[in-house]
């Protein structure tokens, strides 16, 4: 594997592009996993009013982020922190904290192990297994991996598995080590089914669980980076004191709170990505070559089995004008996994079309 794929994000096919030594070209990208609708039509329509904003000082603390999780959620601003974007809190967090070892969960996001060494934390990775559909570890382990740390990064859904860690388990771990930080990234928890009943945001907060959150992903909003942290006043108030002022930029300020208007957009959003989640799934279950694994995101991730490389198949999407997600620098997914972000229904079979018509030799 090359070693430009050992530290990347999605939404970079041109990188590929000339790994590969192709022409540019405009292709479908499903390397990344953001809303198919795109952002809400109301940041359309307030748009001039919003680039006012690029003329003055923003809040210093995101006040018009805090806004949106005070009327959306119920969290009072003594409980949450904005930033610029979840990334911003994913770093900070392990700064302030400096926990000697942590566990990370893997594969997952690969920042929380990015950011806890450079914050000077030694990692444990608590592996998923493949061949158990990257299922949680049983209780029992994970009891005994966190006897021998103190603390956890977990995502729920996971990414890039797409696994839901059960809430009542999470808070019962969280019970039981009273001071070990639980650092919860939902980043993707709107898009599930019922995501109040299983947020951890929606619950009375715990001094030692850290909920990480970004508006990015389920509001298309990639380019001006919102989100934050939530947690008990005591951690959010240490978190205060040893952030950046003004890391929340004017426009995302001011859009924000518009996003409290946006209940039809956030429904249709559940529906379309239930329906299709459900649909491109049974479709890839008859893809040769492809083993996809149950999620309950806005993405799939699936095994590439079709050759022994999985360049092959980027290579053959590139060339078809269509990317996915490279998931090869994921620790534990090395073996040809990729991730495949829902678009909308024509864009989706279009790619199965791709894969379906890989030329094996």
């Amino acid at each position: 594997m090359n070693n430009s794929l050992q530290y990347r994000h999605g939404g970079s096919p041109e990188l590929d592009l000339a790994r590969f030594s192709l022409k540019e070209r405009a292709v479908l990208d499903f390397s990344v996993n953001l809303n198919a609708l795109g952002f809400p039509e109301i940041v359309k329509q307030k748009w001039q009013g919003v680039l006012n904003a690029i003329e003055g000082y923003p809040s210093l603390e995101g006040d018009g982020v805090s806004h949106y999780y005070r009327e959306k959620f119920g969290i009072p601003s003594q409980n949450f922190l904005a930033g610029n974007g979840s990334t911003e809190m994913i770093y900070l967090i392990p700064r302030l904290l400096r926990m000697k070892r942590v566990l990370v969960i893997t594969p997952s996001y690969n920042d929380y192990e990015r950011a806890s060494v450079l914050a000077g934390s030694g990692v444990t990775r608590v592996p998923l297994s493949p061949d158990a559909g990257f299922s949680f570890p049983d209780m029992d382990d994970l009891i005994a991996a966190l006897n021998n740390s103190d603390g956890l990064w977990l995502g729920r859904p996971n990414n890039p598995t797409g696994n839901l860690f059960p809430k009542g388990q999470l808070l019962e771990l969280a019970d039981r080590f009273p001071d070990h930080p639980f650092i919860i990234d939902e980043a993707f928890i709107q898009f599930i089914d019922r995501w109040t009943e299983n947020s951890l945001m929606t619950e009375e907060t715990r001094p030692n669980i850290i909920v990480v959150h970004s508006l990015t992903k389920f509001y298309a909003l990639a380019g001006l980076r919102i989100g934050g942290v939530v947690g008990h006043s005591k951690i959010i108030s240490r978190l205060r004191q040893a952030k950046e002022p003004w890391t929340v930029n004017g426009i995302a300020d001011k859009v924000a709170p518009l996003l409290l208007e946006c209940t039809d957009y956030e429904h249709r959003t559940r529906h379309e990505v239930a329906m299709e989640r459900k649909r491109v799934f049974k479709k890839l279950e008859q893809v040769d070559g492809i083993i996809p694994f149950p999620c309950s995101a806005n993405f799939i991730l699936c095994q590439w089995t079709g050759t022994e490389d999985m360049d092959d198949l980027v290579h053959y999407l590139l060339e078809n004008s269509a990317y996915v997600r490279d998931c090869r620098n994921f620790p534990g997914l090395e073996n040809n996994f990729f991730r495949i972000g829902l678009r909308s229904p024509d864009d989706n079979d279009k790619l199965m079309s791709i894969l379906s018509s890989f030329p094996y030799a």
